[in-house]
């Protein structure tokens, strides 16, 4: 499944480390740390679940459980906060 920033309803901008999301229906922000931004920035290029563990396993050296989980929890918080729009 592939994965897609909404950029309809979504602006961002890197502060240093960090990245600043800004979800306009709601105007509320989001702050991400640089893993997530690791993360972040793959999903803009519409990456798999599959390619975002990958990515994660071999930047970070983790193993596919602790990838598969973080992935996880990364996808559900921007399902939550609607900024994710996923396509197969």
């Amino acid at each position: 499944m592939r994965h897609q920033i909404d950029a309809h309803q979504v602006h961002w901008r890197r502060a240093g480390d960090e990245l600043l999301v800004l979800h306009l229906p709601s105007s509320r922000y989001l702050q991400l740390n640089a893993t997530a931004g690791v993360l972040w920035d793959a999903v803009v290029e519409g990456a798999t679940t599959e390619e975002l563990e990958a990515l994660l396993r071999t930047t970070y050296e983790i193993d596919e459980a602790q990838a598969s989980a973080d992935v996880d929890a990364f996808l559900r918080s921007l399902r939550d906060g609607g900024l994710l729009a996923t396509s197969s």
